[in-house]
């Protein structure tokens, strides 16, 4: 038995794979629309849009790809209750696969987020958020993904002129982006 699984493991040892392991290096640039704003019975805020960007850093072996997602988003809330931005900053780690149809899928866990703006004149700080995210990219050229994400997650808290409020304030948002996936 000791010599079947030395066998197998030299085996597997010299039998050249197609797979290539590496850093992977993801700069993204996106349209964020729909986000929403939920202050847990207070008025909801939602249709907002704007830019986002960030980017992913990992490891990607073959198919597969794990690592960190870092996400900035300045929203136009568009609502007279509202500044004109709300400005969200998301970091998460998240796990990804490539199939071979030029497809790729992912998912992500937002361990830390916080966010400021302005309502009724008033600062507002949200913080300790956590949520989750999901994508599908589509690859129609070498070096570019064209994604589609969704995120839902919650702030525990806020601080609205200086007084810490402990409300859930619940958000989500889609966004629509390009990448651009750099395996090294």
């Amino acid at each position: 038995m000791k010599k079947l699984i030395f066998s197998t493991a030299l085996a597997l040892g010299f039998i050249p794979f197609s797979t290539h392991a590496g850093l992977l290096i993801e700069p993204v640039l996106g349209y964020t629309m729909g986000q929403k704003l939920d202050f847990s019975g207070a008025k909801d805020y939602d249709g907002g849009r704007g830019l986002s960007y960030g980017g992913r850093l990992g490891y990607q072996t073959g198919p597969f790809q794990i690592g960190a997602d870092y996400l900035q988003s300045s929203i136009d809330m568009d609502s007279s209750d509202f500044d004109e931005n709300a400005d969200i900053t998301e970091w998460a780690a998240f796990v990804g696969m490539e199939f071979p149809i030029l497809l790729r899928g992912y998912a992500g866990y937002i361990f830390s987020a916080e966010g400021e703006t302005e309502v009724n004149n008033a600062d507002v700080d949200l913080e300790d958020g956590t949520g989750f995210k999901l994508g599908v990219g589509l690859t129609p050229l070498p070096f570019l993904d064209v994604n589609l994400e969704y995120r839902n997650g919650s702030f525990d808290e806020y601080k609205a002129g200086g007084l810490k409020v402990k409300k859930e304030v619940d958000y989500q948002a889609y966004m629509l982006s390009i990448s651009v996936p750099i395996d090294l």
